[in-house]
């Protein structure tokens, strides 16, 4: 069996915003290097607002896999994306614990704040609107 053969990687866009790669089998030195290019190609292609990586048929990782999954979600956060790891399995978790990587990769999506209400804006000659920002981005290194 070839390394690849390991490694299955399916992608959908379940809403228009949404993409999600699920993967299936081991993630290791042999695998990473394919599922990293997935996830930065579906950024890349497919530009995302939230990309799912589904990991519920992960049967292993190791710090390769790791470094695939640290570098899609770094590309989500340079390109003002979010990624999100999902269903990791109990083995698959651990490694994620371990690491301090679970919080980073599996914490909730930000949903975006709706626009405020005509009411809401201040007249041109009331005082300033305070300038709000976005909180920077947390990039991991690998």
């Amino acid at each position: 069996m070839t390394a690849l053969a390991q490694l299955r990687i399916a992608t959908t866009c379940p809403s228009p915003t949404t993409a999600r790669v699920a993967v299936v089998g081991e993630v290791d030195l042999a695998t990473a290097t394919a599922l990293r290019d997935r996830l930065l190609s579906v950024l890349h292609d497919h530009t995302p607002a939230v990309l799912d990586v589904d990991l519920a048929g992960v049967t292993f990782l190791d710090c390769a896999g790791l470094g695939a999954l640290v570098a899609g979600r770094n590309a989500a956060v340079q390109g003002g994306r979010q990624m999100r790891v999902t269903h990791p399995q109990p083995i698959v978790r651990r490694v994620l614990e371990v690491t301090g990587l679970l919080g980073v990769l599996t914490a909730p999506i930000d949903q975006p704040k709706p626009l405020p209400t005509r009411s809401e804006y201040r007249s041109r000659t009331g005082p300033t609107p305070a300038t709000v920002t976005e909180p920077p981005g947390v990039i991991v290194a690998a």
